[in-house]
């Protein structure tokens, strides 16, 4: 370590940096491993080592340094077709690839070296030895082209050389949070100024000041929507940062396994908000290792079955309206719907005379505790797994559906929100107070008689074209006594389940700003997933719709009210 004291604005620019420029090594050694060698390839992973050789000797991370400058050796070998590149090469290459990202994150943590890398430093060597002994195992690499001479650049008078200036700024990320708060605010007033302008003009009746005013309003809301658009798009990142981490994974699990598989990547351009990259890595790892290891067959099982020995995961992200649809998706044995009835009713998760159907069996894979596997391996086993990446879904107010064939292959849905922040929202009434409900689990919402409302095993049902639908009273979950019998279904979606909620009145689409509530607020039995300020300074709840769905809910929605009354 050197003399200075590394801060830790310093740290956190140099572990940005690091991660990317080991995310560029990876896929370098994946490209290598499947294509064999290839210039570009080569020369492409060159300048992050260059770079993050450099950034290591300015924090002062010696050893992380000098192995980074030895791995600069062992592609400049290869790029002249120096070393042999077989499969124990490549182990040793990818096992120094972690063992490098592992030095520099505990570097970045403790401020200091901690991990040694002398180990992986000898596996060098011993490649770069056995490429000046043994014949070359691929064709030497062009040369490079000469570099072109460049004018020279233009000198101060202190004969420093002038930076050369950049298009980009590091912002931190509360800051954004900081500035779309005040968006929000924003937002709110000019609700606010809106209604009064309304009412204003309507007193005056349409007099020349007022239809100012009006003009003045229209304008602050069309400023605000495109400072919200542009907030929105900074805080916005492609999903790449998430998806790049998977190919390494992938081939580690599947060589661990002795399976073949490869991993496409498609849409990893779609840009999310950063707070969804942030969580949605970890459901993903889930979704990824379950394909691997439950959905993806050997070899020798494909070609029985009449496929081809190597498996396909798919990983892709599309935007749709404000949603992005992430989708994982394999060729492998599938999910059997039996197997799951039975793992199921051991655990007792079922009954043995509970019916139901086979789209049904197989959504109990997202239970805790659940796992088809009946020993325990470093991936599967522990009924771990599916039951968190469902709670980290819903944790994001977003969706997952899962489709399977069995022997043909299964397939994830995952459907998110493109922010957090701000989001549309269905405005309704209950016993005189309003509340919001997330436009993107609203399917419809209709008005019905009491005489179309059927009692089915103590529940209020409604029949919704080809389906029965069951209805909650939002009154009685909130336990209001004065609330009305209710007029209106808001029909509800999650995955293909689905809910009535009966409300009062309905108000109509609007933008709200999420405002999070205090864990004494909206903890207990009442689902609430957050709260907004409405343009006349009232507090309205955001209903948590996963909430309705969730089986430990089901006790509360079965102590619903009487039955709704009957009469015309």
């Amino acid at each position: 370590m050197s003399d200075f004291q590394v801060s830790d604005e310093l740290l956190n620019i140099y572990i940005e940096d690091a991660r990317g420029h080991l995310e560029a090594l990876d896929h370098c050694l994946l490209s290598l491993e499947r294509d064999g060698l290839e210039p570009a390839a080569v020369q492409a992973v060159l300048g992050p080592l260059h770079t993050l050789k450099g950034n290591s000797g300015m924090m002062g991370f010696g050893q992380i340094k000098d192995y980074v400058h030895r791995l600069e050796d062992v592609f400049a070998q290869l790029g002249e077709g120096g070393i042999p590149l077989g499969p124990g090469a490549f182990d040793k290459l990818f096992a120094g690839a972690s063992a490098l990202r592992d030095a520099v994150e505990q570097a970045f943590r403790s401020k200091a070296e901690v991990r040694s890398l002398d180990p992986e430093r000898a596996e060098l060597d011993a490649l770069l030895g056995a490429g000046l002994s043994e014949p070359a195992a691929a064709p030497a690499l062009p040369a490079p082209a000469p570099a072109k001479p460049r004018p020279a650049e233009p000198r101060r008078t202190d004969e420093r050389y002038v930076a050369p200036r950049s298009s980009t700024v590091r912002v931190d990320f509360a800051q954004l949070d900081h500035l779309l708060n005040l968006v929000g605010e924003l937002i709110i007033h000019r609700t606010k100024l809106d209604q009064v302008g309304t009412r204003l003009a309507e007193r005056l009746g349409g007099r020349e000041l007022a239809q100012e005013l009006i003009d003045a309003v229209h304008h602050l809301a069309g400023v605000s929507a495109q400072l919200q658009e542009t907030v929105m798009d900074v805080r916005m990142l492609p999903i790449r940062h998430v998806f790049e981490r998977f190919p390494r994974m992938v081939r580690d699990l599947a060589r661990a396994q002795g399976k073949e598989i490869e991993l496409i990547l498609e849409g990893d351009r779609t840009r999310v908000d950063k707070a969804i990259i942030d969580e949605i890595g970890e459901p993903l790892v889930h979704l990824i290792r379950n394909s691997v290891d439950h959905g993806i067959e050997t070899p020798r099982e494909r070609i029985a079955r009449g496929k081809t020995p190597t498996g396909t995961i798919l990983l892709s992200a599309a935007q749709e309206s404000n949603h992005v649809l992430i989708t994982i998706m394999d060729d492998g044995s599938g999910i059997d719907p039996v197997t799951i009835r039975k793992k199921a009713v051991e655990r007792g998760l079922l009954k043995p005379d509970e019916n139901l159907s086979d789209r049904e069996l197989v959504q109990l894979i997202f239970s805790q505790g659940f796992s088809t596997r009946s020993e325990v391996t470093e991936v599967s086993g522990r009924g771990v797994g599916l039951d968190v990446v469902i709670k980290s879904i819903e944790r994001l107010s977003g969706l997952i559906e899962v489709e399977s064939v069995p022997g043909v292959g299964t397939k994830f849905i995952i459907q998110l929100p493109l922010t957090l922040a701000i989001i549309s929202a269905l405005m309704v009434e209950v016993a005189g107070r309003t509340y919001a409900l997330p436009l993107a689990a609203v399917l419809e919402s209709l008005k019905f008689r009491l005489q179309d409302v059927h009692r089915i095993n103590g529940r209020d049902t409604l029949r919704l074209r080809d389906r029965i639908v069951p209805l909650v009273r939002l009154g009685a979950l909130f336990g209001f006594s004065n609330a009305e019998a209710g007029r209106y279904a808001v029909i509800l979606g999650r995955g293909d389940k689905r809910v009535g909620l009966v409300v009062d009145r309905l108000f109509g689409q609007q933008e709200i700003v999420i405002k999070a509530l205090d864990v004494a607020v909206s903890g207990g039995h009442v689902p609430v997933a957050g709260a907004t300020i409405m343009g006349d300074g009232r507090v309205v709840l955001i209903l948590d719709v996963a909430a309705l769905f969730e089986g430990k809910r089901q006790a509360l929605l079965g102590r619903e009210a009487p039955a709704l009354p009957a009469g015309a």
